[in-house]
């Protein structure tokens, strides 16, 4: 069982299965699945919870390509870089694969160009709306002091994709994500 986060505002937790380290959130959204699936599934809209400047591509098949390419403002490019300095242009640009389609309640795919790392997003019909569950398996070797980084990222795209859905859009923010990812260093394993 994943460990419980201390603050409520911080639903992301780590766990150790089978050696390797799985981050994981759940949402109860108030949308049906369709339109989440929808959100979660089209270029346009993952451009919109990405932040609005990022080129998508996805092939919707298993075995099909979903390409990421952060485009700019300029100052956005250079701050994404100063915050993940260890990542270097690979926080940029991301070349994955599509690994499993259940349309539409389950979306697999490889995640930040590693074919180790995988994201997974369940959804499950919850009366009027649903439950989004994202797991997030890391690539072997990877340190756990990073997991406040990883948090704090999966925290700011999801809270993105729930405005995206309520159809008040924002944009990604160095600052949003540096306050979520102070908190989870606060917070701790």
């Amino acid at each position: 069982m994943p460990a419980k986060p201390t603050s409520p505002a911080l639903d992301g937790e780590i766990e150790e299965v089978g050696g390797r380290s799985v981050l994981h959130f759940e949402r109860r959204l108030h949308h049906p699945v369709e339109r989440v699936w929808e959100a979660l599934t089209s270029p346009d809209q993952i451009k919109q919870w990405y932040g609005g400047s990022t080129d998508v591509e996805l092939d919707l098949v298993e075995g099909g390509r979903y390409n990421t390419h952060t485009t700019g403002p300029p100052e956005l490019v250079e701050a994404i870089r100063a915050e993940f300095p260890e990542l270097g242009d690979a926080v940029l640009a991301s070349h994955d694969t599509v690994l499993r389609v259940e349309p539409p309640l389950l979306f697999e795919h490889t995640f930040g160009g590693d074919a180790t790392s995988i994201a997974r997003w369940e959804l499950q019909r919850d009366g009027d709306g649903c439950r989004l569950t994202l797991t997030h398996t890391e690539p072997p070797g990877f340190d756990v002091k990073d997991a406040p980084r990883d948090l704090s990222g999966w925290h700011t795209l999801l809270e993105l994709l729930a405005l995206v859905l309520d159809g008040t859009p924002a944009p990604w923010t160095m600052e949003r994500s540096k306050g979520h990812r102070d908190r989870y260093e606060a917070a701790g394993p």
